[in-house]
């Protein structure tokens, strides 16, 4: 009997044993899942994008903390996205107010100079006295014109886009905007036959224009072999839209200022042009980056929400 008893008793602990191990196999799976997708949350958490909080029906206490703890620190962290964002805006501003007076002061110099030199040597019986009219007045005309440019670079940039919510083909939009070009390097790709997103038809082909342009200006008018490949593909929710060249590329010591709001008097394209784009782009809730090898050439990639039928 005593053996009996020992038997079942044995049986009994097996079967209690047996049934702690699956308990602690499902708690320790639970609990490891849940961690996890906290843990997935938190390494997609960035400061550049909207982070989306953690809906949670977890009845265990220290789990619902950890995810009220992260769910405090998105809403903490989009505070001080948008109080970064304000403070660069500001700075910007600030930065395009010093260019502007830069460039408007540039003109002024020379402006003044001419009428102070026109004053000295005005001599009514002068039989040049024409001429010199004519070459005093076109060197005033040519800095008025300098300093029309300038305000209307400004302007321009001032003015934020429209929001017309148009309901396009990207495929076809870009396709349009490359027809203004003539050059026989520039090649347009896609395997797509239709994208549709919401923008205003005017400020895509824009972008397009203005990425095509730089790219174009980036490339030495002496290279032999040209490259600009402009390509349109769908990616998940969105549609990428990129511009490669093969031109002179971006110094690195550029290229964290490449989108800010500065005026230039050179040719390459990287003015007000690449800020005035990025401006419309994030109006559409868009994005636009790029990747850049000095001597080697530069790719531009504008990320647009796409609309699914």
């Amino acid at each position: 009997e005593l053996r009996n008893f020992l038997f079942r008793l044995g049986q009994v602990y097996a079967f209690m044993l047996l049934i702690a191990f699956v308990l602690a196999y499902f708690l320790s799976s639970y609990v490891t899942k849940s961690l996890k997708a906290i843990s997935d949350k938190i390494t997609e958490t960035s400061l550049n994008q909207k982070n989306e909080k953690i809906e949670s029906d977890d009845s265990n206490k220290e789990i619902n903390l950890l995810i009220n703890a992260y769910n405090g620190m998105v809403d903490k962290l989009e505070e001080s996205a948008t109080k970064l964002a304000q403070s660069e805006r500001e700075q910007a501003w600030r930065d395009m107010a010093k260019q502007v007076a830069h460039e408007i002061k540039n003109p002024l110099t020379p402006m003044r100079l001419t009428v102070q030199s026109f004053q000295r040597k005005f001599d009514v019986n002068d039989v040049e006295i024409q001429q010199k009219m004519k070459d005093y007045s076109e060197t005033l005309i040519q800095q008025i014109d300098t300093m029309n440019a300038v305000a209307s670079a400004f302007s321009n940039f001032a003015s934020m886009p429209a929001q017309q919510n148009e309901t396009l083909n990207v495929v076809d939009i870009v396709d349009l905007a490359l027809d203004i070009f003539n050059e026989e390097y520039i090649v347009y790709q896609t395997e797509e036959k239709e994208i549709i997103t919401k923008i205003d038809r005017t400020q895509l082909i824009r972008i397009i224009t203005n990425l095509v342009k730089n790219a174009i200006q980036a490339i030495p008018e002496n290279q032999l072999e040209k490259s600009i490949i402009v390509s349109v593909k769908l990616k998940k929710e969105n549609v990428l839209i990129k511009v490669k060249d093969n031109g002179i590329g971006i110094e690195t010591e550029n290229m964290e200022r490449i989108f800010e709001p500065k005026f230039t008097t050179k040719t390459s394209g990287m003015g007000l042009g690449l800020g005035i784009i990025k401006n419309i782009i994030e109006n559409y809730k868009g994005t636009i980056t790029f990747e850049s090898e000095y001597t080697k050439g530069t790719t531009f990639t504008v990320q647009l929400p796409i609309i699914r039928k």
